[in-house]
């Protein structure tokens, strides 16, 4: 999963979205202030360029959701850091901001035109009823973000000068066919091989292992065999799914409840109306005459020098003005207004479409408010069976009087882990983590005290038994274990044979005589090549990677998939047909240039980190997570550098 993030984190694509992503971050809901810097508080330096905390764990949090969205699933931030994903985003941080220092060094810059375009692209600072761009918008939203235009353009800047400066580094770049033919040549360099197999059946049966041996093996595997700490507990719990079978919605309470909720269940009337703005009163007459003949309403505004406003079926309250709004809301369905003078001017209305509003009633919402009403009364009844159970308990009486007391069941789980598998390894069902991190925070006998997971939702835990963590005794694995051992011999007497038989044939015993003293079947394979490689994939890759980079003569020995160990000797190496090597060359040439690109990329953001003597602070960068940095610190190298750092 995490190899998806390094191939993307090395590329100029990457360079160019993740600065486009700090950027648009404050716009997207995802909260206030992600650009507040803090003097000394950064988690990456490069120059006179900083990046705060806020900003890294936002670029950080949208990294991981587009994982999470390629592979449909969520990744924890725990388990992300311990993958070294914050690293991955920390590292590319590094790269785009030295890379822009060295660029503005040098004195590049992105124009104004293209910046102005990128702007044009945030759908946030337009205004969602004309559609056009607000200038009013933009700088409230900068202003509640902490960030000013030449701020927020400036970063715009520097993500198309990264871009640019990319894509012109590598603008016409070629290989020399030399590269792609030296691969072709190793592609299509054919090797000859003769082998045979030595199968598990030729061998013989293994002795079963003895009780000393199945012994000795659990000792020296007793770490690894180890089986979890189980327990078993008593749980009673106070919720109110037991008690909605037992209530009935009380009509006083839904009505109440209803008329509470009318206005926001109701619908309003929606319109859907053209403005048309003009300049005066003529031009007022004369778009009314048209509008009124049926005449397209954005053919009238352009020629009578404007634009038409669309308000497409919307509420009384979308139209802000109140002079439009109340004609807009008097006309029928294609009428079309007088000149009318607004907050903003001249205008002329035709309505094109109404939509009747909708009060709400009872009867429509009847059922979710019986079902609110229901489920408050048997929350209301969870809660006053779990207070007697409270006072018994507090009183002094255990959990099981308790439960009887209050007339709770009590149901027994385990033995489970603390991470809800039974012995088989399973997940027990209807076991929540609130209740295992209960029962695992208690000492054998212990109980807790009520434990709330929600309004109506209480429980409380009593540990029955504890079983530590221990190797299993050799009663319980006895039969596996035998399985094992005897497979492991049995192994290893075909891994003698193999060795034996190949010894012969390195001192000057051809493969078939070999294999034929002891009733193997010797196979000759002739051109073997690495760029057909999947013809020969049922020999396993091991056998391939021997073949493949061993030299003439050499024998050796290799594991084949469901069949046994290969002994093999190389008996020819000669160089591919130069017809084919040629095509194969050309059809590759593409791909090396691609490879020399990301050289060409590595290469320049290198150089850029040194040149600006760029660092990063990981363990700020953790506490920007919520994370603490001591649970990952990997080593004293680590240590010493995020020392050096700080």
């Amino acid at each position: 999963m995490l190899a998806a993030l390094q191939k993307f984190a090395k590329s100029w694509f990457a360079a160019a979205i993740l600065g486009l992503l700090i950027i648009c971050l404050a716009f997207l809901g995802l909260g206030n202030d992600p650009f507040q810097f803090q003097a000394g508080s950064w988690v990456v330096k490069a120059g006179a360029r900083e990046v705060a905390p806020q900003e890294f764990s936002l670029v950080f949090d949208q990294a991981k959701k587009r994982l999470e969205q390629q592979y449909q699933q969520q990744i924890p931030t725990e388990t992300a850091v311990k993958q070294g994903f914050d690293r991955q985003v920390l590292d590319q941080l590094v790269m785009n901001e030295s890379l822009s220092e060295t660029l503005t060094r040098i004195g590049l810059s992105a124009p104004k035109a293209l910046i102005d375009q990128e702007l044009l692209k945030i759908p946030a600072f337009f205004d969602q009823i004309t559609g056009r761009f607000d200038e009013a918008t933009f700088n409230r939203l900068l202003s509640e973000n902490n960030l000013t235009p030449a701020i927020f353009k400036k970063s715009i800047g520097d993500d198309i000068l990264r871009s640019q400066f990319g894509s012109t580094l590598t603008a016409g770049l070629k290989t020399p066919r030399i590269y792609s033919a030296l691969q072709g040549a190793y592609g299509l360099e054919e090797r000859d091989i003769s082998y045979f197999i030595v199968t598990p059946t030729s061998v013989g049966s293994a002795a079963p292992p003895t009780e000393a041996e199945m012994q000795t093996f659990l000792k020296q595997n007793a770490a690894r065999l180890m089986r979890p700490e189980y327990r078993t507990f008593q749980v009673v719990r106070f919720t109110s799914e037991d008690f909605k079978a037992q209530v009935k919605a009380d009509e006083a309470e839904v009505l109440k409840r209803f008329n509470f909720r009318k206005d926001s269940l109701s619908k309003p009337e929606t319109r859907t109306v053209v403005q048309i703005p003009v300049k005066n009163a003529a031009a007022a007459a004369d778009a009314a005459a048209r509008l009124k003949r049926g005449e397209d309403p954005a053919a009238i505004a352009k020629a009578l020098g404007s634009e038409p406003v669309i308000y497409d079926n919307k509420p009384r309250s979308a139209l802000f003005d109140k002079v439009l709004g109340d004609a807009a809301f008097s006309l029928p369905i294609d009428g079309v207004s007088a000149p009318l003078k607004g907050e903003l001017g001249l205008a002329v209305l035709k309505v094109t479409q109404i939509v009747p509003g909708k009060i709400a009633n009872l009867e429509d919402s009847r059922q979710e408010i019986e079902a609110e009403v229901i489920k408050d009364a048997a929350a209301n009844k969870a809660y006053a069976q779990s207070q007697v159970y409270d006072e018994s308990h507090r009183s002094g009486a255990g959990l099981t009087e308790s439960a009887a007391k209050a007339g709770a069941k009590i149901i027994t789980v385990g033995p489970v882990t603390a991470q809800g598998a039974g012995p088989d390894g399973k997940p027990i069902n209807g076991l929540s983590p609130d209740v295992l991190k209960a029962a695992f925070a208690l000492t054998e006998g212990g109980e807790s005290d009520l434990v709330e997971i929600s309004a109506g939702d209480q429980f409380a835990v009593r540990i029955a038994k504890i079983t530590p963590a221990a190797p299993p005794a050799l009663s319980e694995v006895r039969g596996d274990l035998i399985k094992l051992m005897t497979a492991q011999k049995t192994a290893k007497m075909i891994q003698d044979r193999a060795e034996g038989l190949a010894a012969r044939i390195r001192k000057g015993e051809t493969v078939a005589a070999v294999g034929a003293s002891a009733n193997y079947k010797a196979v000759a394979l002739d051109g073997m090549t690495r760029a057909g490689a999947q013809t020969h994939e049922a020999l396993g890759r091991e056998v391939l990677q021997a073949a493949y980079e061993g030299s003439k003569g050499q024998v050796f020995t290799a594991g084949v998939p469901r069949q046994g160990l290969l002994v093999a000797k190389i008996e020819s190496v000669r160089p591919g047909k130069a017809d084919q090597v040629a095509q194969l060359a050309e059809s590759q040439r593409q791909g090396f240039t691609q490879e020399v690109f990301r050289d060409v990329e590595t290469a320049t953001q290198t150089y850029s980190k040194s040149k600006v003597k760029a660092k990063s602070d990981r363990a700020r960068a953790l506490k920007a997570l919520g994370l603490d940095p001591a649970a990952y610190v990997e080593g004293p190298a680590e240590k010493a550098d995020g020392a050096k750092a700080k």
